[in-house]
């Protein structure tokens, strides 16, 4: 689940992701503020939670953009997971008494964190919420599994492409001009490529009028374009509430 907003502490991002698939009461919603609380400012290239460090706790970005690694013995990095506001960070990662990967903050952010066991006694208190986190993990669940057959499957080009494209929806942005906050190297680190492969890619996607890529600015020009170049099909972000007691 992610948001654009840049809240200030005191303002949920995860009631109005929530209220979007069920109502929620007030209790509901006083137990999903708990886990906006203290919130905390992590400069970029903060690290969160260490990899290998004991984790008892999980993370709530309220602004900014983070992401968990994973650094193999020959030093180099796979980025796992980019996370944005209003998701919170080591869900999948929850049920391990020591953290699998490293959470840093990719930008200036600021971010709550909390116990894991105050989501448990969340699921004690309501089942409503309970099916709800368990739809945020089962989309980040799919996110992982979109981004494993992008770096198998896919060629350059259209790993790239589909990036691009799932940012910009995950960001529910309208406008096409954004920004990405990630550098050549850490996005190739993202798909599997070199950093100068990446930029050898993006001068071919503008020269195919797909976009314009300067600076850390994405103009996409054409994104329908980019759709059909990758394959893109944006069901995998889309969780269902059908089983569920919503």
């Amino acid at each position: 689940m992610d948001s654009t907003v840049k809240a200030p502490d005191n303002r949920s991002l995860l009631i109005p992701q929530f209220e979007n698939i069920s109502t929620l009461s007030d209790r509901e919603m006083t137990l999903l503020q708990a886990l906006e609380q203290d919130a905390r400012h992590y400069p970029v290239n903060a690290t969160l939670t260490a990899e290998g460090e004991f984790s008892d706790r999980l993370f709530m970005l309220k602004s900014g953009w983070a992401c968990a690694t994973r650094i193999l013995a020959d030093g180099q990095r796979q980025v796992l997971d980019i996370f944005l506001p209003g998701q919170i960070l080591g869900l999948r990662e929850m049920g391990m008494r020591h953290s699998l990967t490293e959470f840093y903050a990719m930008t200036d952010a600021l971010a709550c964190p909390f116990p894991k066991q105050r989501l448990t006694e969340i699921f004690e208190q309501s089942p409503k919420l309970t099916d709800l986190f368990f739809l945020a993990m089962a989309r980040e669940q799919s996110m992982l599994i979109e981004r494993v057959t992008n770096i198998g499957r896919r060629n350059a080009l259209e790993r790239l492409a589909h990036f691009i494209v799932e940012i910009k929806v995950r960001l529910t942005l309208r406008n096409m001009p954004f920004e990405l906050p990630i550098n050549q190297s850490m996005l190739g680190d993202t798909l599997g490529l070199s950093s100068v492969h990446i930029s050898r890619t993006f001068k071919q996607l503008k020269t195919l009028g797909l976009l314009d890529h300067q600076n850390g600015n994405l103009h996409i020009l054409d994104l329908e374009g980019l759709i059909e170049l990758s394959g893109f099909d944006r069901a995998y972000l889309d969780t269902s509430p059908e089983w569920t007691r919503l």
